[in-house]
């Protein structure tokens, strides 16, 4: 089957399973059980954190190996998860988080042009003294770099000062102020107001990171009211949908 027969396939697939009332789709999971599951995880932690810092880790690879000649969307899957490349980047994290208590959500998502995987790696830390900086996460960007095989220095480049790039780092995060509306049904399975009527704000960085989620595409698709998303995008969906690895991952304080 090719790239484009599995996009076409999985759409039809998905598409079937979201009509049917015996089935979830992956497109229903994604927006009804993980996207809020991530929104939840950051409201809980800008609570139980009193001095939060997040940090947002981007891991790519180019898709054109070294003669020029286009990688698969399998190898280049394989390339960015294989390899015991989540437990070189994790120990690097965890060695030099040693000192503060940290919790993490990874999303991988297809680009909009080609459909190629990539990482971001959403960390919440308890940092009261704003002491985390890109030299904490570095090392783990480096792991990234001298592991996966494909990923090159000029993607990954970032500000030192943590404002931009591969790495970024906000002692004061960024907050949105509503859910879109394109995802009512976060509402009803994620809370936006707590006890006291209070609007529950989310990070600018958290509410990115859910709108990655690879099969939320299909809802736009499937919409006369919106445009088609790129089909590249319902490709990389596709190998979400047969890879071998998880496309969702976090770490274990994140609540279910």
């Amino acid at each position: 089957m090719s790239v484009e027969e599995a996009g076409e396939t999985y759409l039809k697939v998905q598409r079937s399973n979201w009509q049917d009332e015996t089935l979830t789709s992956k497109y229903e999971r994604h927006k009804s059980r993980t996207y809020p599951q991530i929104l939840e995880a950051d409201r809980h932690f800008r609570e139980k954190y009193g001095g939060l810092t997040t940090v947002m880790l981007s891991r790519r690879l180019s898709p054109i190996d070294d003669t020029d000649s286009w990688l698969t969307p399998w190898e280049c899957n394989e390339m960015l998860h294989g390899g015991g490349i989540h437990r070189s980047v994790r120990n690097a994290l965890n060695y030099h988080l040693d000192s503060f208590k940290f919790e993490w959500i990874a999303v991988t998502a297809p680009t909009r042009s080609a459909g190629t995987p990539h990482e971001h790696i959403y960390l919440w830390i308890d940092d009261p003294n704003n002491e985390i900086t890109t030299e904490h996460m570095s090392p783990a960007l480096n792991k990234h770099l001298k592991y996966c095989a494909n990923a090159e220095e000029k993607h990954h480049q970032y500000r030192t000062d943590g404002t931009g790039g591969a790495l970024t780092v906000q002692h004061s995060p960024d907050l949105i102020d509503s859910v879109p509306a394109e995802f009512f049904s976060i509402t009803e399975n994620s809370p936006t107001y707590d006890k006291t009527g209070k609007v529950l704000h989310n990070t600018q960085g958290a509410q990115y990171l859910a709108s990655q989620l690879a099969h939320l595409p299909v809802g736009d698709y499937y919409n006369v009211q919106r445009e088609n998303p790129p089909q590249a995008l319902f490709e990389g969906a596709a190998l979400a949908w047969i890879s071998q690895y998880n496309w969702f991952r976090s770490s274990g304080g994140v609540p279910s």
